[in-house]
This record gives structure tokens, sequence and C-alpha cells, in this order.
């Protein structure tokens, strides 16, 4: 019986030492691997282990899962690079330590749209652009969020995320769009009553300020000046409106006349169909407090400083734009 412990004890010594020295061997095992958000385990990683067909496989294997449930961690989702000088031990370090590719950072700018949101999501963090626009436009996405709306259009927080290179792009919605209902049940509380008909309107007219308004100071003020229009029945005259679908910086005279674009507001009355753009909280702000005045017309100082003027007859504002003109170098027309 003696005898037999000691060969027993014996040969669990030639495995730990076979298993030590297999621990700083190369184990010759070379590639790029995601660990996905979907299925976050070691398993891509083990398959790439396995392919380099050494007897250190078992000790990555075992040496893993051991590390795991020693530290209580799980595998971080995202990309590991294994060298091919890389041993058991590092390989082990890595995944138990967390050792992924850095996040990559990416910010959206308050007045982003879902078609520039995705085209940055794509250029900064390689996240399917294509992918991220059908999940703003999917009618499931939509409900889950109470967003009676063909899009996710104003509903996404612009923000800075930090993401997986090729990340999940309804993981990344789900941030946004997570991120924007906590501000908006933030700043609305028990205060806003009329459910989606009057979160819709101060989306859209948030959406609105966020884009006409330069400086943030002068948003609550942009607000009042809308709000004075609507409730005397004035056409909002808002250019961004018109240009949501014209995608285009600079607007002609036909399509401030254009009545096909139901987004504008120089043609049709009152809120556009919907938000323009992701307003910031800045712009949520000053369009649930906006200055109380008299003014209802407003343009551009045209001096740098990204302010505005404010009348509240015709014939100020024509006055204001002659002013504007002359800041920017263009000769007054008759």
């Amino acid at each position: 019986m003696r005898r037999r412990l000691v060969w027993i004890l014996a040969a669990f010594l030639v495995a730990a030492l076979a298993g030590i020295s297999y621990l700083t061997r190369p184990l010759g095992a070379e590639g790029s691997v995601l660990v996905s958000r979907a299925a976050p385990s070691a398993r891509p990683i083990l398959q790439l282990v396995d392919s380099a067909d050494s007897p250190a496989a078992w000790v990555v294997r075992h040496g893993i899962r051991t590390g795991l449930w020693i530290t209580g961690k799980s595998v971080l989702p995202g990309w590991y690079h294994i060298k091919p000088d890389a041993s058991a031990l590092d390989i082990i370090r890595m995944i138990v330590g967390g050792g992924r590719e850095p996040l990559v950072k990416v910010t959206i700018p308050e007045g982003f749209s879902i078609g520039e949101i995705a085209f940055r999501l794509w250029k900064r963090a390689e996240v399917d652009s294509a992918a991220f626009l059908a999940w703003c436009r999917s009618d499931t996405v939509c409900r889950t969020y109470a967003v009676e709306a063909t899009s996710m259009e104003g509903f996404l927080m612009p923000d800075t995320y930090f993401v997986i290179r090729g990340d999940d792009p309804s993981y990344v919605g789900h941030m946004m769009a997570q991120q924007a209902r906590r501000l908006w049940n933030q700043l609305a509380g028990d205060s806003l009553q009329g459910g989606w008909q009057q979160r819709q309107r101060i989306v859209t007219l948030a959406s609105i300020v966020q884009l006409e308004a330069g400086r943030i100071d002068e948003m609550p003020r942009i607000a009042g000046v809308y709000v004075n229009r609507l409730r005397i029945g004035m056409r909002l005259q808002a250019d961004p409106t018109v240009q949501y679908l014209t995608g285009k910086d600079r607007i002609t005279g036909s399509e401030l006349r254009d009545a096909s674009n139901p987004y504008n507001t120089y043609v049709h009355a009152g809120l556009p169909p919907g938000p323009i753009c992701n307003p910031g909280k800045a712009a949520f702000t000053a369009t649930m407090n906006p200055e109380s005045h008299d003014w209802i017309f407003f343009v551009a100082r045209g001096d740098g400083t990204m302010r505005h003027r404010f009348a509240v007859t015709l014939a100020e504002h024509n006055q204001n734009v002659r002013l504007y003109r002359e800041a920017i170098g263009r000769a007054p027309s008759n």
C-alpha cells in the first residue's frame, strides 16, 4: 500500500513538473481572436491554441479555468492578440487579467443624426454602419424604448463611449438609447404627463434648438422664439429642418419652397414630423425651460461669436439681417 502511494505521488510530481515546463514554453500559436459580447468565453482563444497542436494546450485550458475560478472573474469581450512566442503562462495571464486590445474611444457630438453617428462609429471603431442604421430603424427597437416613430432619431444620447473595435451595432445602440432614456427620466421626472405626443414634441423642438444655437447660453432664448411662433401659429422657418432631408450645408430658394419635403418648416406649419438630430442635455433643458420673451425673429450676428440678434418686428429683423450681411461682407439685397 505504501509502495503504491509512493508511485502515485511520483506520478503527480512528474505531471506537475511537466506542467511547469509547458507553462513557459512558446506554444507557437499566433493570431487575433475576437471574444464576442454575445458569448464571452475563452473558447475562441482555446481553439487558436489547439490549432498549434501543442502538448501545452491542456495547461492553457485548465490554467484559464482555474485562474478565473480563483479570481472570481469572467472573460472580457474584445480582441486578444497572441504572438508566436507566447507561452501558456502568457496566455493564461492575458485571459484572466483581461489583457484585451484597448477599447476604442468614440465621441458623438450633440446634434449628430443617426446617419452621422453610424459614419462616426464606422470610421473610429469599424462598427458596421449599415447594421447600426438597421438597428435604429427597427420597429422592435423603437417599441423597446417606447418610441412611436420610424426610427430612433432624437432618442440616442450624444456622449463619449468606449467600444470594441468592430463592436456589435445593437450593443452600441442600446448604450446610447439607455443613456438618453436616463437623461429623459432625470429631466422630465413626473412633471410631464403628456405621454408620447408631449415627449415627441419636446425632443423634436430640442433637436431644432440644438442645431440652430451656436452657444449653450442662447439655447433657452432660441427655444423661447420657437415657442412664441408655435403659440401664434407662425411657421418655424428653421433652416436645419430643410437640410435634414437635403443633406446640404447651403439651401437654395427652390429647396425653401419645396413642399414635398415634409420637414420643411418654411412651407409646413408646426413642428416637423420628428426630430432632425440627437440633441444633448443643454438643448433638452432649454426646451423644457424656454426663456419668456416677445421675440419671434433671430439671425446670426456673423461676427464669429456664434451669437444671434433677436427681434419682435419684421422691420427690426430686416435691419438685423442687413447687419449680418455687412458682417460677412455680403451686399444687402433689395
